[in-house]
């Protein structure tokens, strides 16, 4: 099967939802035939629901969930997508994820370090792509920018339909957030990887500015 999965991801705040929906509409000028799918599916899958309790801290704080444990729940909300994941590959159109597997990766490995980090990563990529099955991705887009500036835009999110706080449990620890940013990119040094810089001249970029070169990579993997 030819996939064609182009994953965007970043740390929270980062502009991941905007940079995928809009990638979707570029390639859809171009005569590509494409899906849309974000992750978490908070409000849409039964893993989903509970991904939302965990982010708003009803199971108590960052510390107090093994992260295997959080990991099973994304890595479930992904395994009840999986039949319309082979549908769209299947019918041979381009599927856009915002966050995929590496999020679970980079989120759930920040709380580790060392060789307990690399077992993780190890043990989640066999996870999600070989018990589950899940195909892995085409492309991974790595919208990188620093804590400080996502933190801003988080908190210029409209409300969410898991929590009623303006930051979630992920969102509120930067020095979690800094970890998590750490792990992307190492990841980003992959070759299935494109990392884009989110920050010039001590500015975020425009939205359009990123959102060109993200199509230019997109098109050049899908060729």
């Amino acid at each position: 099967m030819n996939n064609k999965i182009i994953a965007v991801e970043g740390i929270d705040g980062s502009g991941k939802n905007t940079q995928s929906r809009l990638l979707v509409e570029n390639l859809k000028k171009q005569g590509f035939e494409v899906e849309f799918l974000g992750f978490p599916c908070y409000s849409e899958t039964f893993f989903g629901k509970e991904i939302g309790a965990y982010l708003n801290g009803d199971f108590g704080g960052l510390d107090d969930v093994h992260p295997k444990l959080a990991s099973m729940l994304y890595a479930g909300d992904r395994l009840e997508k999986k039949p319309f994941i082979e549908q769209t590959i299947a019918a041979g159109k381009v599927l856009v994820i915002d966050r995929y597997v590496s999020s679970n990766i980079a989120h759930q490995g920040a709380k580790l370090a060392g060789d307990e980090r690399a077992a993780l990563c190890d043990w989640l990529k066999a996870l999600e792509h070989e018990v589950y099955g899940l195909p892995k991705p085409t492309l991974n887009i790595l919208l990188s920018m620093d804590v400080t500036s996502s933190t801003s835009l988080v908190l210029k999110k409209d409300a969410r339909d898991y929590t009623d706080k303006k930051q979630d449990l992920h969102e509120a620890d930067t020095s979690y957030m800094n970890k998590v940013a750490g792990v992307y990119e190492k990841l980003s040094q992959g070759d299935d990887w494109y990392r884009v810089e989110c920050i010039e001249n001590e500015a975020i970029r425009s939205v359009e500015s990123i959102a060109d070169e993200i199509l230019k990579q997109a098109l050049l993997s899908l060729k």
